[in-house]
């Protein structure tokens, strides 16, 4: 019996652990190194040996019983000990190593053996090619070097292999995280159909501040982070997979009732619960998820995939750190993040239709409710007839890289209304800050402008200071270019969060909009009323009108017409309505505005 193991004995191993799985493909090509090897060594049993910590198995045979055998009683283990030499037996019953072994003093009573050693990918003996005889022989040189010769192809053939395999593993596997990937996770929807399985669509909540305040490091930290609490939290059956920026999905599977799939969530809830600190700081980690379980909730993977997904978005509106079920909702009564994709590839592919349509909403003057100009907004209904939000659209396009097309077709679309029936006021577009930053966005627009022989001045573009971070030079570029074309340029959400007064200088705004957050407590917070009277008081410095959004009571606009705010908008002024009801709508405005101002303390007058 073999007493001794190769120094390499524990890469040696790993290199054997890498062997254990192969495909057909492989295996029809070892049989066939198999096959060439006995015939051309005229020997009735051949084949490419594995030997283990334990046993030696065969990966590919003929002429001999495909079982495995205990590593001391294999006449490999001894061939694998120098692994640049064929070792040649030319009888096993004269040979003191195994005149005693049960191979040879039983059946299959074997009395030749040739062992050519195998080499996988970390240079290490796994096992060998073989060829043995039930009679003593002898080989010539030049057969000793065919062998040695057919055992390098094999042992290419396997580091190919198992190269492959890596291929493939690498290709499937969230480089991040090292979770499985949206590859993998789609190879799973088009796998058989296997019941009693469970689905966790989960949206970590509030990731976009950890970016934006410890860059793309501290935010790989915290997903990286997610990832490894997943892991832990999940059983071994199931599957973690990364989708791509903060979505990960759970696969359970042998799931016994649905109810298991909101105890696993909970169970997660609690894991990411636990303190995490991020460059000294401690940083929140929640999510938002969503689940379902097949068959009590869909009968096909991708239907499950739907519910989950649709439970996902019902779990983000409900709040952050929810769960919800597909039980909790009928199908059909939400759209998730996937379907979404779904419609939106279909809706930006060449020749595709555009699901949206836009509606507008008026922006009043103080005092005298004149209307100054109105605003497009983007909405959506589904053939299924569900209104989606932008809040819960304009992500997705984001993160689709579909920004800059939905904004050329926003201006579009305004342009074209405008060139059907031009009101006496201009339309303000948002304008995304990816598209805002991209050079040469100023041509685009003239490029429409023209096309339904739109004047500049009849369109206002609206852009956020995330427009100014990214290449700044290129959207300064696009200002000025806009400039010369007529087109006013306002500067939206000042004061929500990102405000600097370092952006107000040198640039060329138009009008800065006082963001809704301001507006929303500032008829009982004095702080707020300050900050609000501070940015009328600088616009007017500047020689722009202050505009505030999110009016919704006669007492906000009370206060924002005695702070010299000049414009408002909001559920207060109008809601959203269709193009055709603008003109209706400035028509009654000064009347609403001077009601509201009157039922806010304030005369026209004495605004």
């Amino acid at each position: 019996m073999s007493d001794s193991r190769p120094a390499d004995e524990a890469q040696r191993l790993l290199d054997v652990a890498d062997l254990k799985a192969y495909d057909r493909v492989t295996e029809e090509l070892l049989n066939a190194f198999v096959r060439v090897a006995g015939d051309l060594m005229g020997v009735p049993a051949s084949g490419i040996s594995i030997v283990g910590e334990c046993d030696q198995s065969f990966l590919a045979s003929r002429g001999l019983t495909p079982t495995s055998t205990p590593r001391d009683d294999a006449f490999c283990s001894y061939a694998i000990l120098r692994p640049d030499e064929v070792m040649v037996v030319p009888d096993l019953a004269a040979d003191p190593r195994f005149q005693d072994n049960p191979l040879v003093t039983a059946n299959p009573a074997m009395r030749f053996y040739a062992g050519a050693p195998l080499r996988g990918s970390r240079g290490t003996a796994v096992g060998t090619l073989c060829v043995m005889d039930t009679t003593p022989r002898q080989m010539t040189p030049a057969l000793l070097d065919r062998l040695r010769d057919l055992s390098l192809g094999v042992s290419a053939a396997l580091t190919l292999r198992q190269a492959i395999r890596e291929v493939h593993r690498a290709a499937r596997t969230d480089a991040l995280t090292g979770m499985l990937n949206r590859k993998a996770f789609d190879e799973m929807l088009d796998e058989p159909v296997v019941r009693d399985l469970g689905l966790l669509m989960i949206d970590l909540d509030g990731f976009k501040p950890i970016n934006d305040t410890y860059g793309h490091a501290g935010g790989d930290r915290a997903l990286t982070e997610v990832a490894r609490r997943l892991a832990e939290t999940v059983r071994t059956r199931d599957s973690v997979v990364r989708l791509g920026g903060d979505e990960f999905v759970v696969v359970m599977r042998e799931v016994e009732r649905p109810e298991a799939c909101t105890g696993l969530a909970a169970r997660i809830h609690a894991a990411l619960a636990d303190t995490f600190v991020l460059n000294g700081s401690i940083v929140p980690l929640r999510a938002s998820i969503g689940c379902a379980a097949m068959p009590w909730h869909a009968s096909t993977m991708r239907m499950l995939l739907e519910r989950a997904d649709a439970a996902l978005y019902a779990a983000k509106r409900a709040g952050r750190g929810i769960t919800r079920s597909a039980s909790e909702s009928a199908a059909g009564q939400g759209v998730g993040r996937v379907a979404l994709e779904a419609w939106l590839q279909e809706a930006f592919a060449p020749g595709g239709r555009v699901p949206f349509h836009l509606v507008f909403q008026p922006i009043a003057e103080l005092p005298t409710g004149q209307v100054r100009m109105a605003e497009a907004l983007l909405r959506w209904r589904t053939d299924a007839g569900l209104s989606l939000r932008p809040a819960d659209v304009l992500p997705v396009i984001e993160g689709m890289g579909y920004s800059a097309a939905l904004d050329r077709w926003v201006v579009g679309e305004a342009c074209r209304l405008v060139a059907a029936a031009p009101p006496p006021y201009p339309i303000s577009v948002n304008v995304s800050a990816s598209t805002f930053g991209l050079p040469g966005f100023d041509a685009e627009v003239n490029a429409i402008l023209r096309r339904h022989g739109v004047p500049g001045t009849a369109l206002v573009i609206e852009m956020t200071e995330g427009s100014l971070s990214g290449d700044p030079e290129s959207a300064m570029a696009n200002i000025r270019g806009l400039s010369a074309l007529g087109v006013p340029v306002v500067l939206d959400d000042f004061g929500g969060g990102h405000g600097t007064l370092a952006r107000l200088r040198g640039h060329a705004f138009d009008a800065i909009k006082i963001d809704r957050s301001l507006v929303t407590d500032c008829a009982r917070d004095p702080q707020s009323r300050a900050l609000i009277e501070a940015v009328a008081d600088m616009a007017q410095a500047l020689g722009v009108p202050a505009v505030a959004e999110g009016v919704e009571n006669a007492a906000q606009l009370a206060v924002l017409a005695q702070c010299g705010v000049e414009c408002a908008q909001g559920f207060l002024i109008s809601h959203p309505i269709a193009w055709d009801r603008l003109e209706d709508a400035a028509t009654a405005m000064p009347g609403r505005i001077r009601t509201a101002l009157a039922e806010g303390g304030i005369t026209a007058g004495a605004a």
